[in-house]
């Protein structure tokens, strides 16, 4: 069982250690000797746990699945108004961005969609997965009143969605020159005054 942890918590590590390389180098950056390096460990470590970059890909893409994807489904089927869940669901997701630059870069590269047809379908399905969450938490929203009846909700899903990878975008080209959650936060409350018709309780 000792044995099992310390790889797990070794994987973790270079999963952490790829996102931060990504996130200052991007993915065309990344490198097993760059990893390495951040994570304080030999290659030769690396590749007793990964074959290869590829794998460590598909170890990021359960990361932001796990961490993301799964989070909102957990918030979604728990208490609490349609707002208040769009809230701590939003409020988690900047929380995590601000915390791994490296992962809006992972999900929007080129490297990504164009280079790995496989690795791009398990995240576009991971996303798919999200929107229909939110679109979910949303639908309810409008069914009790809370929402205004003319809102859509999977339209209503992307651009809550649009507007937060459009924030870590501005992000990543500022180098984190601002406050991603601050901004973020507050562009989002201003969204969800919309469709509130009245006034969102603050984020």
């Amino acid at each position: 069982m000792q044995e099992k942890k310390k790889t797990r918590v070794r994987k973790e590590e270079i999963v952490h250690a790829a996102l931060a390389v990504i996130g200052e180098r991007g993915v065309s950056g990344l490198t097993i000797a760059a990893i390495a390096e951040k994570a304080g460990m030999s290659e030769a470590n690396i590749y007793r746990h990964y074959s290869g970059k590829r794998e460590i890909f598909f170890a990021l893409t359960d990361f932001i699945g796990n961490n993301i994807m799964e989070r909102a489904a957990t918030i979604a089927a728990g208490s609490g108004s349609p707002l208040a869940k769009l809230q701590k669901i939003l409020s988690f997701h900047l929380g995590l961005i601000a915390q791994n630059p490296g992962m809006p870069r992972f999900i929007f590269s080129e490297e990504i969609h164009i280079g790995d047809r496989e690795l791009a379908q398990i995240l576009a399905l991971r996303m798919g997965n999200y929107v229909e969450t939110l679109a979910g938490i949303i639908a309810a929203g409008v069914a009790e009143g809370e929402f205004a009846g003319h809102v859509v909700p999977r339209d209503t899903a992307l651009a809550l969605l649009g507007i937060l990878s459009f924030t870590a975008l501005r992000w990543n080209m500022a180098n984190a020159a601002f406050d991603i959650r601050e901004e973020g936060e507050r562009l989002l409350q201003n969204f969800l005054q919309l469709l509130h018709g009245t006034h969102a309780k603050n984020m």
